[in-house]
Order: structure tokens, then C-alpha cells, then sequence
């Protein structure tokens, strides 16, 4: 009959960890090669649920650094823990980003925290999209390029085009084939492909691999040799 994805709520108490690995690499004027790296690990606990929707979590990052030709810059967000509350807004009126004594975070940190959990207090995107009928292998769901960009970043890119076609499924995964074009908001071009895998339970994503290249213009506008990109992103219940 197909490949069905299931619904299966979050309840209070659940957690789970996610991992993420970045890489963009690229020539310089000397012939060199500049690399910036981007690792994340954090871990999320459900404090509280509005039906289907997660509305209160806890983030506890283990670590988030930026890395810079082997050197490492720690972020506002590195090493704390953080409580999220989609039924409280604070004073911008966006949900609340406070830390575990309930005093809020700053403008920098709350900004970087809502970029990891974008969806708070709704379904996720991924879930929204995939439908509750059973979709065959081979079958085009484009609409989830746009739901896997929000999650690699909700805010630094605006997707051009994408693809993404049910390729086949695998240890209780449904497996995605994805491609994604991509501006970013500093001009950056991204183009990438790989797997997107969606856990069939509950329309989880519980894995990303994306590889591609990025290109950036020059002074005088033309276009240089493009870099190379590479994204890792995995999810684990604890």
C-alpha cells in the first residue's frame, strides 16, 4: 500500500540529542585554502505539549562553536542550557528565551536559540508537509526542500529551487532524495544534494547529508571558483 509516515505526539519528559557538522571550503588569492567550520550538539527536553505541538522545551547546548582555520570561536549560546516557551512572549512579542532561573537571554543568544528550534509551539514544518496517505517510491514531495532548508537555518536562506523525491525505505526510515538552491542573506549561493531521512513513526527527520558548493561574487561582480559544502545533522532519542 505504499509508504505511510505516522503521527506519534511528544509528551513531557521525552528527549532526544541532535548532532551538527558544517564545512565550507575555498580557494583564497594565495592559493591557499580558507575553511570555516560550524559544530552544534544540544540536548532538547520536552517540558510541555499543545496537542500535537511541543510548546516548552528545555536546550541544553553541550557545545556550539564557530571554527575559523582550525580556530575555535565559541558562540553566545556555548555551553548553556536555555528554557523555551511558546506561550509566553517576551519583549520583542516573540516566544520567550529565558534561562533556568527564568531571567531572560539576551538579544544574541535568544535570536541564535530560536534558529535551532524554529517550529516551537507548532508542528513542525516536515510533518506538516508529508501527507497522511501513503505515498509510493519515486514520488516527488518538492515541498520538503523548503521545510529541510528551515531547518538547517530558518532565516539565513531563501530557497530558489528544490527537489525531493522518496527514494526508498530503510531501517524504519523513509529516505529522501534531496536537492536544494539557496541564496543567502549575504549573497552566498548554495547548491547541494543528498539524503534527507524521515523517521516513519512519527515524521521525525532524524538525519540530513547535503553536499555541494557555494559560490560567492566578487568586487566587480563576477562569479569566482565556487567552494565546497558539506552538512551532517543527526537526531538520537535518549
Amino acid at each position: 500500500g505504499g509508504v505511510r509516515v505516522g503521527r506519534t505526539a511528544a509528551t513531557p519528559g521525552a528527549r532526544w540529542k541532535v548532532l551538527v557538522t558544517a564545512r565550507s571550503a575555498s580557494s583564497d588569492d594565495r592559493g591557499g585554502v580558507q575553511i570555516s567550520e560550524y559544530e552544534s550538539a544540544y540536548a532538547v527536553e520536552v517540558l510541555a505539549t499543545d496537542g500535537p505541538a511541543v510548546s516548552r522545551v528545555r536546550v541544553a547546548f553541550e557545545r556550539n562553536v564557530q571554527r575559523y582555520q582550525g580556530a575555535d570561536r565559541p558562540t553566545a549560546i556555548d555551553g548553556k542550557t536555555y528554557d523555551l516557551d511558546a506561550r509566553a512572549n517576551d519583549a520583542s512579542g516573540r516566544w520567550a528565551v529565558r534561562d533556568p532561573s527564568g531571567a531572560a537571554a539576551s538579544e544574541e543568544e535568544a535570536e541564535r536559540v530560536r534558529d535551532v528550534f524554529p517550529d516551537l509551539g507548532t508542528r513542525t514544518q516536515v510533518d506538516q508537509i508529508l501527507p497522511d496517505a501513503a505515498m509510493a517510491i519515486g514520488e516527488a514531495r518538492d515541498e520538503l526542500a523548503g521545510a529541510i532548508l528551515r531547518v538547517i537555518h530558518p532565516r539565513a536562506w531563501t530557497l530558489n529551487q528544490g527537489t525531493a523525491v522518496l527514494a526508498r525505505t530503510e531501517d524504519d526510515d523513509a529516505v529522501f532524495a534531496v536537492t536544494l538552491d539557496a541564496t543567502g542573506s549575504s549573497g552566498l549561493r548554495l547548491v547541494v544534494n543528498g539524503e534527507a531521512r524521515v523517521r516513519l513513526r512519527d515524521a521525525r527527520l532524524v538525519r540530513l547529508s547535503l553536499d555541494g558548493t557555494y559560490d560567492h561574487a566578487s568586487a566587480k561582480g563576477s562569479a569566482s571558483d565556487p567552494g565546497t559544502f558539506t552538512l551532517r545533522r543527526t537526531v538520537t532519542d535518549l
